[in-house]
């Protein structure tokens, strides 16, 4: 593992590392819990899963993109879709009409050129790549916030931070500034970590900040507050004992096939300043959070997350048989859709045939017994994921659809490209 230690050598890194370093959230965490309920947002909704004991909803990340919005348009447009017609695509017969968009973050990516001052505009970023974008899909938005969401400026139009706090984490639900394009109002998460309740499931929502691999805490603080208010919100939930399915969602991945994890998982790698080693060296994030669920004795039924242009299907399978899936959605329209085969140093190596171990970053402990295998994956398109719970028949059934084909220039989708049923009872993944 390299020392983490900042000295003059860490100023270059292999090609593939980020070099964001962690931001502080400039809000004040709320005194009371960080916790949502969406009857509160959308009742009729709300009352609907409720009455049918069936919910479904869209996730996907990584949807802005400065200069060609056309994959992200068709994304949402094929999203929209099946907001009335549960079957478009293809998909599970048993699928409700989708109840909301949980976003992944990465909503929107600023244009790099120096010469162009305006692009770094998170208003005018905000009105093309999110509320344009979404325009036509006719269900309540939430958000983490990915890397590119929490990078800070001192000017505030260029602070994106500031602007998801703005949009995601207002005060009122109002039509913000940023919105110059339809009657979208400005959602009201908590926080920028927090917890969504609905009448079937739970969704914690995770803020891995902007550095290399993704933390959930400043490395230079020993007070670790979102951990601590992870386990915590996990012992709740245990606690209450009601079944309702629990999912994790970040927009960091803490395990992937990639072929560059090994360098773009490690959050020793990048130029956040860490506290002097031995205690600098950071946790990956699957380290992180298996040492949460193993503290709360509560774990996720699935895991979601972004980052990564693709699509990747995750089995975590725990010595003694039970299996949860982690899912990786980031192709929903920022260019160019990521080759699992990409090296950090711009070559290609072989992708394993399926099913195959995740690549592992220095430091990550996987449990003698346990297994990560990447089981499905899609590099070729642009795409979604659709989730649905069905609290009847004790099951959830994932489904990553295709939107707009890189390779082929072709929209017309979507298409059903994978699928999985978690049985809860077993816990088993088919």
């Amino acid at each position: 593992m390299p020392d983490p230690s900042p000295t003059p050598d860490h100023l270059s890194y292999p090609p593939c590392v980020e070099h964001g370093v962690w931001t502080p959230i400039p809000q004040a965490p709320p005194t009371d819990a960080h916790h949502m309920k969406l009857k509160d947002v959308d009742p009729d909704v709300s009352h609907r899963i409720k009455q049918t004991g069936v919910m479904s909803f869209h996730t996907v990340g990584c949807s802005g993109d400065f200069g060609n919005h056309v994959p992200g348009l068709e994304v949402a447009k094929a999203m929209s879709e099946q907001v009335s017609d549960p079957n478009a695509g293809d998909g599970h017969r048993n699928a409700a009409p989708a109840s909301f968009l949980y976003h992944l973050g990465d909503i929107v990516y600023k244009d790099d050129d120096p010469k162009e001052p305006n692009t770094k505009d998170q208003s005018l970023m905000y009105n093309t790549q999110f509320y344009s974008q979404y325009t036509s899909y006719r269900r309540q938005i939430f958000a983490i916030a990915g890397n590119h969401d929490a990078k800070s400026s001192p000017h505030r139009t260029r602070s994106a931070i500031d602007h998801f706090l703005k949009n995601f984490c207002a005060r009122s639900r109002t039509k913000t500034d940023d919105n110059q394009t339809d009657e979208r109002l400005a959602m009201t998460q908590p926080y920028p970590y927090w917890l969504l309740e609905t009448p079937i499931c739970w969704i914690i929502g995770l803020a891995t900040n902007d550095i290399n691999g993704g933390q959930l805490d400043d490395p230079m603080d020993i007070k670790n507050p979102q951990y601590r208010w992870l386990v915590s919100t996990l012992k709740q939930i245990r606690n209450k004992a009601d079944n309702k399915v629990v999912f994790l969602a970040l927009h960091y991945p803490p395990y992937s096939g990639a072929r560059n994890f090994a360098e773009r998982g490690n959050p020793n790698l990048g130029p956040t300043p860490r506290r002097p080693a031995p205690t600098g060296v950071l946790q990956p994030l699957g380290n992180i959070l298996s040492r949460a669920f193993h503290e709360s004795r509560q774990y996720p039924d699935i895991v979601l997350s972004a980052h990564a242009h693709h699509y990747q299907r995750i089995t975590y399978t725990q010595d003694g048989g039970r299996q949860i899936p982690f899912l990786i959605a980031g192709n929903g329209g920022h260019g160019p859709v990521e080759k699992l085969s990409r090296t950090c140093f711009d070559g290609n190596a072989r992708v394993p045939d399926l099913p195959f171990d995740a690549v592992q970053p220095p430091a990550i402990a996987v449990p003698k017994g346990d297994s990560v295998k990447v089981v499905a994956y899609n590099d070729n398109d642009f795409g979604f994921l659709r989730i649905t719970v069905d609290a009847n028949d004790k099951i959830v059934f994932g489904e990553f659809f295709s939107a707009y084909s890189q390779s082929k220039l072709k929209a017309g989708m979507p298409k059903l490209s994978d699928s999985f049923v978690l049985h809860l009872e077993k816990h088993k993944v088919e």
